[in-house]
């Protein structure tokens, strides 16, 4: 290491075996802290998972405008991941693998696809609970495959996974394509509880940005169950605390929407193309 012009050594020289060296700036070291962004960050995903839970009813085609969008541009994302052409952007990936061009090229792909699945949305109505529940079968998979690891963990021996390569891409095909027709079939009842799950969720990982007892970040969950890593993540009990939080506000509100829907005659099944 190259030493600059007004730094200290400090040297031990009591242990010949064991030497002991540390550097020290004058003006003393940079330090980025990141946890004042976070928490802004958690009380910005707290404030729009409350108002996607005031006001995501009556704001039901604007709201799958804009979801059909962000899950068009993040399915994109998750193609050319896996696919290396974004291995610029991710600091882990060797430099060998790093190419602007296609990086350039998938992130504007990514972008036109954006539009053109938005535009068609105008046209034909069935295509974002379609595409919403395309994304969210595979965001489900995740987590199914996840828990159903952590549960196999007591039953298989140790440093291997209850759901395996194979088994873990059929599950993930399976809900995806259940997703799919679930949104295409029932494209009211389908947002409403896409709708209230992404409140719920925004709500509960807010907090987390706030005081985080055990969930891992989304880019571990993801590595974890992908065929690339097929990695072990070792999941605190606290993350599955945070799930069943998830669950009982997703579900309170799920059943006190529709039945606020019902009661006052409201009720809007979007089935109809328009012209």
């Amino acid at each position: 290491m190259k030493l600059e012009e007004g730094d200290v050594v400090y040297g031990d020289e009591t242990d010949p075996c064991t030497v002991y060296v540390s550097l020290e700036h004058e003006s003393g070291c940079a330090v980025l802290d990141l946890v004042p962004f976070l928490r802004v960050l958690g009380a910005i995903m707290i404030f729009f998972g409350c108002v996607i839970q005031y006001f995501g009813l009556g704001a039901q085609k604007k709201f799958m405008q804009i979801l059909v969008g962000i899950c068009t541009f993040s399915l994109g994302l998750v193609v050319f991941y896996k696919l290396d052409w974004l291995a610029m952007l991710d600091p882990t990936d060797s430099p060998m693998n790093h190419n602007v061009a296609l990086t350039i090229a998938a992130i504007a792909i990514c972008i036109l696809a954006t539009y053109l699945v938005t535009w068609t949305f105008k046209k034909f109505i069935r295509i974002a609970p379609t595409v919403i529940g395309f994304c969210a079968g595979y965001w489900f998979a995740i987590y199914v495959i996840l828990i159903v690891n952590y549960v196999g963990s007591f039953f298989v021996p140790a440093g291997t996974k209850a759901v395996g390569t194979l088994g873990g891409a059929l599950i993930e095909l399976t809900l995806v394509f259940m997703g799919a027709m679930v949104g295409y079939t029932f494209s009211f009842i389908f947002i409403l509880t896409i709708q209230t799950f992404i409140s719920a969720y925004l709500i509960v990982r807010g907090s987390t940005l706030w005081v985080n007892l055990g969930f891992p970040n989304e880019v571990v969950l993801l590595q974890s169950v992908t065929s690339e890593t097929n990695g072990l993540v070792k999941l605190p009990a606290m993350f599955f605390v945070y799930i069943l939080l998830i669950m009982a506000i997703w579900l309170t509100s799920l059943y006190h929407q529709f039945n606020k829907t019902y009661e006052s005659g409201e009720y809007k099944y979007y089935d109809e193309d328009s012209d």
